[in-house]
This record gives C-alpha cells, structure tokens and sequence, in this order.
C-alpha cells in the first residue's frame, strides 16, 4: 500500500454547531422560581426536550475546545508541511520513461547515488552485482533506511562475497509493470548478475487508485499497466470521479491526513472486505484504496494472473538475454501469519514456478516460524499496516534470502 490515499467518505470536519435564533430555553417561563450564579439564571423547572442555560454553555466550551485544538493542529501541519522534507515531492513524473515516475533526486530522504549503489555503475561489470526490484515493502516504508532488508542482505553477504553489491531499485507504488519497465531501461547502465523482484499481494492493484499520490501528474496511462481493464472501467472510474469531486471541498492539511487515514479504516471496515470460511470470519483485503480480494490471486485463469504471468515472463526474457539469473520473492500479509489462513496465492506462484524454472522464494514458512505478527509494523498513523515489515520482519526477510541464495547457488562464488 502507498501512503497520501484520500477517501471518498464525507469529511467529519464540516460540521458546524448553529443554536438556533432566540433558543426557548434562554427565557424562564413566567411565575417560576429562578436560580442565579456567575454564569446567569435559569429557571427551576425544565420543559421536557430542553436543554438548560448551564448545559448549552457547556457545551458550547467543549466545541470552543475542540475548534481551537483542531486550528492548532492544522497550524503545526502547515508549518510541518514547511519542512525541507516536505516542499520536496519524493516521487517524480519521469516524462517519456515508461517507468512513469521515479524517486526524486532531489529529496532529503533520498540517499546520495553513493549510498544507494556500493560500487560506481562503471564497476559493476567486475562486480556480482544483485539488482533488488520492488515497492515500498522492498523500500523499506516505515524502518530506517538501513535496517530495509536490501541494506541488511548487503551486510550479510559482505564476508562471504566481498565482491557483492546489493543496490535497491524498489520505490514505492511500484508494480510488475513498472518494475518490469525499470529493468529494461536501466539493466544496460546498471549490470546485474542476478535480479531480485518482491512480488507483493497489492501489486496487482488498479494503477491509478495505487498511484493516487500522482494521479494527476501521471497522465496516459498504458492500457498493458492495467492488471484488469473491465475491473477498471466497471468499478475504478466511479470511485476516481468521486475521489475528483471531492478535492473540490476542504483542502486543510488536516482534513488531508484524516482522509488519507481513514481510507484504510474503511477498507477495513466494509464487509466485502472479508469472506466467510467454514463459520470463520477471514480478511480479504488486499489494498487500502479498493476491497478487491485476494482471491484474484487464488484464481489461475483471473485478468490479473493472467496479467501477472505476462509481466513475469517478460522480465524473465529480458533477464536471461543479458545473462542474468531471475528470482521471485513472494512477501505475505500479516493476516496470512495464522496457519489456518485458507486464501494462498503461494501454491499458485509455486505451480507457475515450477512450470517456468523459475526461482522462487515463498517467506511466509519462515514468517510463520519467526514471529508470525511481530514481523509486520502494525498499528500506523490510525490503521492496521498489514503489509510493510517491521525491523525485525526485515531481519528475517535477509537471513531467508540469504540462505535462499546460497542454497540454491545464485550468488555463486568470488
């Protein structure tokens, strides 16, 4: 999942308290006793519905309260936003590359072309240089950049192959398509003896609710990004004119966290984001911006394996003709982590495995075996992340790849 989602839902911001002209229960009813005090007078007998002097002003305290909370918060969000690491986008349109968008050069977060890549490009000829292509999991959302599970797989490798260079290629959003794009324009300047790519569950989500950070940047689209063109038509567009139509309404700062926020909420709250299965309750969802399931990756014959398949086959040309080795890491979701979870699409990645010789590498054994739940972050700005690792699921992540590798002799020998 990408972060800066918007909702389509009616933002709770807008609503304002209006007593109304002249309230009746401002003027006591003739010959009752009154009651006085600091804050005024009320009568001693309340008409049933009404509510009394002290109460309304109480009230009214609580949403003076809350209105001067909420302009402070949206004053400490404007002056955030302010920040070097805000004012710079982090992503970048990339014109005609058919990438589309790329990480921006320019961003604080964005480490030096030094640090991301050990080695200068011109030396990765004479080095085994392992290319590492994925989405903000393999990015590393959430974790120092550091301790991402590319950076920790460098570190292990160093004393067994000195001559190794791990450099991460993964940005956030992307999916084969783009992943697949990123390889063939750049494989020629950056070598690699073997290519990584992290297959994620919501990589076959629609483009343009998964982009919604560069929706309107982004423009034409190509047809083949889709993963499931009729799904788009049918179910996509409605939801991005409504998602427009509303970017025409509050514009605050904080009403944009909130609506970014509360999108996964309620992703996570529709009921069509869960199935049923043998009196069980299981979720389903796969992305935080549509309540597609997973069971389109359970399916064989769906758009988007069919989709998927032809993505992956093409990466797996492109990499044999430079003489590069392929491998497909399948990262699972944290609702995956009870063993009685029925929805798997790893049997049917391990089935297209077998029937390609490709390399692939399943971690949900080794997620189960390790932490299980611990292993993801969690609890993040208001929702559930099911998807990005924790530091120690990254841990974890490196040490399996690492032995993935070796056992299967892809990295070789110095």
């Amino acid at each position: 999942m990408i972060e800066g989602t918007e909702s389509t839902w009616p933002d709770a911001l807008d609503s304002t308290f209006r007593p109304p002209p002249d309230p009746p229960f401002m003027r006591s009813p003739p010959n009752r006793p009154r009651r006085c005090s600091i804050i005024g007078c009320e009568s001693s007998m309340q008409y049933p519905g009404r509510i009394s002097t002290k109460a309304f002003l109480t009230l009214l305290l609580a949403l003076v309260g809350v209105a001067a909370a909420l302009l402070l918060a949206e004053l400490a969000l404007r002056m955030t936003r302010n920040s070097p690491n805000d004012a710079i986008p982090l992503h970048v349109t990339s014109g005609e590359c058919p990438y589309l968008y790329r990480l921006n050069p320019d961003h604080p977060d964005v480490l030096a072309q030094n640090q991301r890549f050990p080695v200068p490009p011109d030396l990765l000829r004479s080095t085994f240089a392992i290319m590492i292509l994925g989405d903000s999991v393999a990015y590393g959302v959430g974790v120092p950049y550091e301790d991402a599970f590319p950076q920790r797989l460098r570190k292990l490798l160093a004393s067994e192959r000195p001559d190794a260079a791990v450099f991460n290629m993964a940005v956030s959003g992307y999916t084969p398509y783009t992943q697949l794009h990123q390889y063939k324009s750049r494989a020629d300047d950056l070598p690699a003896g073997l290519v990584v790519v992290v297959f994620t569950m919501n990589d076959v989500v629609d483009p343009e609710l998964h982009w919604n950070y560069t929706e309107d940047a982004i423009s034409n689209i190509p047809r083949a990004a889709y993963p499931n063109i009729r799904y788009h038509e049918e179910r996509v567009v409605p939801i991005l004119e409504a998602r427009r139509t509303q970017r025409g309404g509050d514009g605050s700062d904080l009403a944009h966290r909130i609506r970014s926020a509360v999108n996964v909420l309620n992703i996570t709250d529709h009921e069509a984001s869960y199935r049923t299965v043998d009196g069980r309750r299981w979720p389903t969802y796969i992305t935080g911006e549509d309540t597609i399931g997973i069971e389109v990756l359970t399916d064989y014959a769906s758009p988007e394996w069919v989709w998927l398949r032809g993505i992956y086959d093409q990466l797996a040309e492109e990499t044999a003709s430079r003489g590069a080795q392929l491998a497909i890491v399948i990262a699972p979701l944290a609702y995956q982590m009870d063993p009685e979870y029925p929805f798997l699409p790893q049997t049917l990645f391990a089935q297209y495995c077998k029937e390609r010789s490709l390399q692939c590498l399943d971690l949900l054994p080794a997620f189960r075996e390790n932490g299980g739940d611990d292993l993801f972050i969690g609890q993040r700005l208001g929702y559930l992340d099911v998807w990005h690792f924790s530091d120690r699921g990254h841990a974890v992540a490196a040490d399996e790849i690492r032995r993935f590798l070796e056992e299967r002799d892809l990295i070789g020998h110095p």
